[in-house]
């Protein structure tokens, strides 16, 4: 799959994913512009209703936070700070012209996510096919969707996948410099650092590029040194090691987004979810652990063709993931989309010409098409 039909994957995909959010939105109007206009017929202005119908559906949980912070900019002690600078900061020169937040947001997110189909092929290392395999994998997980939302992750992923095909290549200011702007979209940018020093390590270059392994480092510490010295300052002395962690890596008022919230070793998050589960089940945690599964069984065939760098990657991004543990309620809010960040799963599966592999994007397409109207609905937690 080149160029090409990689483009004309990324327009069906996008279009569709804007088509379902779009039928979906009248049954539950959550925002006032869905509210206010109707989605069929169309009426003027239309430029307000092409908003209606291809914006404001997707204006869903954290693209509500990013939608703020692009309008009002950050605020000590009101949750925006617990969200990553660099994504709404490219949104804010396009919203300064004109633009809602939420459009602003969603053109950055759709230009990322051409990136991320740009990218793709550089870290798959195999022949067409191989990347056609890697491209359907990774498109149709349930929760790619978000590529195409006013969320985060098509910036992350775009930098990511762009930090690996410069380390391929031996551009470690290029792979350094990308992880760092990873670390400023999400914070699992850090981990990136891993397999650059591994890259590094296996090339014997640490002495030529092992300063590139401080960029990363400076990204993320960089932006928890700017919000703690402007905004929040550090936890009061006599704080506990939790409100350390998050008054240092997170932000004291991360609670204002997610009320109980901790990182807990995975086997006591992964138990305090199946036993939340067990005794009260619902579509939200259901959905989550369900996906979760199908990662893993995922991740589980494509660790063997996986490099050593990948595999540190992967394993890092599926360790934080595990381990958030938000609450009795949600247990583990967020847990499909944190783990769809592990993108070397796709590529390395790949890399594995097999009829099975050829066929996962099928049943992947169902919980695509599920989870766009459960995030739609506003019933899952994304």
């Amino acid at each position: 799959m080149g160029g090409g039909p990689l483009l004309l994957l990324w327009i069906v995909l996008a279009v569709l994913s804007r088509l379902m959010a779009a039928v979906v939105s009248p049954i539950r109007p959550l925002t006032a512009l869905e509210q206010a206009v109707a989605l069929w017929p169309p009426a003027p202005p239309y430029e307000r209703w092409l908003e209606r119908a291809l914006i404001a559906p997707w204006v869903r949980w954290d693209a509500e936070w990013y939608g703020r912070i692009v309008e009002q900019g950050y605020r000590a002690g009101d949750g925006t700070l617990q969200f990553y600078p660099l994504y709404p900061l490219l949104a804010l020169p396009l919203a300064r012209r004109g633009l809602s937040p939420a459009a602003a947001l969603t053109l950055v997110s759709l230009a990322a996510s051409l990136g991320v189909m740009r990218l793709l092929p550089l870290v798959v290392d195999g022949d067409l096919p191989a990347v056609r395999r890697a491209a359907l994998l990774l498109w149709t997980f349930p929760t790619a969707f978000v590529l195409f939302a006013p969320y985060a992750e098509a910036v992350f992923l775009c930098m990511a996948i762009g930090s690996f095909a410069a380390m391929g290549r031996g551009r470690w200011g290029w792979a350094g410099l990308a992880a760092a702007l990873a670390a400023l979209a999400r914070p699992q940018g850090i981990f990136l650092g891993l397999p650059l020093a591994w890259t590094l390590a296996r090339q014997r270059a640490l002495r030529s590029g092992g300063w590139a392994l401080a960029l990363p480092a400076l990204g993320f510490g960089g932006w928890h040194f700017y919000r703690i010295a402007v905004w929040e300052g550090l936890p009061p002395p006599g704080s506990g090691l939790h409100d350390w962690i998050y008054g240092l890596l997170l932000s004291p008022s991360a609670t204002r987004v997610v009320p109980v919230q901790a990182f807990l070793p995975p086997w006591e998050a992964m138990g305090r979810a199946l036993e939340r589960f067990a005794a009260a089940p619902d579509l939200d945690l259901g959905v989550n652990l369900a996906v979760a599964l199908w990662w893993l069984l995922l991740a589980a065939a494509a660790w063997g063709p996986m490099t050593g760098a990948e595999r540190l990657y992967t394993a890092a991004v599926a360790l934080a993931a595990f381990s958030y543990h938000t609450g009795p309620v949600h247990p583990y809010m967020g847990l499909p989309r944190h783990l769809f960040l592990a993108f070397p799963v796709f590529t390395a599966l790949g890399r594995r010409p097999a009829r099975w592999i050829d066929g996962l994007p099928i049943p992947q397409m169902a919980g695509w098409s599920l989870l766009i109207g459960l995030y739609g609905l506003h019933t899952w937690v994304t």
